[in-house]
């Protein structure tokens, strides 16, 4: 935790003297994250209850972390989030490896193209999904609300269109940008929430390296066109939105016994 603040640290202290700087001298930026499928709407009761011999559901889920990095080509604005390795450590009263969690969805990759386009892979509940949309699907509603994460200072905003959605960004960096769709922000996201799990940026470098990034941007771009036109488990952004956002909104009236009220 330490040498992640001291590594942000850095990097504000560096844009302070010239917010611009690496954006013109630096072709690549690398931003890494986790995720894990824990947030405040799942901290349920019943979730929480540990013995001396078996730990929560919830330290079960929380010791699930899955590792992305975000790759944003600074001249074009172009970038790939993708899902690198996941890591479970497993509690008392879990070690059987037999015994795995149901996830609601895990995100493997989102490209989004210089024109704001975006095209992603994902599960939700056990099914694939290859979807199309672009900057601007998730609308949102910017408040003035601040916080200082790891050094950084970040701003609150809310999902318009989708519920239970909470992300703070900072503009202490040049980049406008996110983990997976949440794009669109006047800064790039820091820390993320939704109803199935909440995401953490741990660090930030930048690389010259191009010819890497063009050739797994490449990739995914093929790998998507490929699978567009099977024309099965593709479908449009705002649609896959709704969808997750429906779930989300019946987990929610199904545990609690009450609609969702946003604070």
């Amino acid at each position: 935790m330490e040498f992640r603040k001291y590594i942000l640290s850095v990097i504000v202290l560096v844009t302070a003297v010239n917010p611009q700087s690496i954006a013109q001298t630096k072709k690549i930026a690398k931003i890494s994250y986790t995720s894990s499928p824990v947030s405040q709407y799942l901290m349920r009761e019943d979730r929480m209850r540990s013995t001396p011999t078996k730990a929560s559901l919830h330290d079960f889920m929380n010791g699930i972390t899955d590792y992305y990095s975000l790759y944003v080509n600074m001249n074009n604005r172009s970038s790939i989030y993708l899902l690198d390795s996941s890591v479970q450590v497993r509690p008392i009263g879990w070690e059987n490896p037999k015994v795995t969690a149901a996830l609601a969805d895990s995100v493997l990759f989102t490209v989004k193209s210089s024109d704001n386009k975006t095209f992603k892979h994902e599960w939700i509940m056990n099914q694939t999904f290859y979807s199309e949309g672009q900057v601007g699907d998730v609308k949102w509603e910017l408040t003035n609300e601040t916080k200082n994460i790891d050094g950084l200072k970040c701003l609150k905003a809310f999902s318009k269109n989708y519920p239970m959605l909470t992300v703070w960004y900072t503009k202490d960096l040049p980049l406008s940008n996110g983990p997976g769709i949440y794009q669109g922000l006047p800064g790039l996201v820091v820390w993320a929430e939704d109803y199935f799990r909440t995401v953490q940026l741990t660090k930030i470098s930048y690389t010259d390296d191009e010819e890497t990034f063009d050739k797994l941007y490449g990739t995914k771009i093929k790998e998507f066109t490929t699978q567009k036109n099977k024309k099965t488990n593709y479908d449009k952004e705002p649609l896959v939105l709704v969808k997750k956002g429906d779930l989300a909104l019946g987990y929610y009236e199904y545990f609690y016994k009450k609609p969702y009220k946003r604070p």
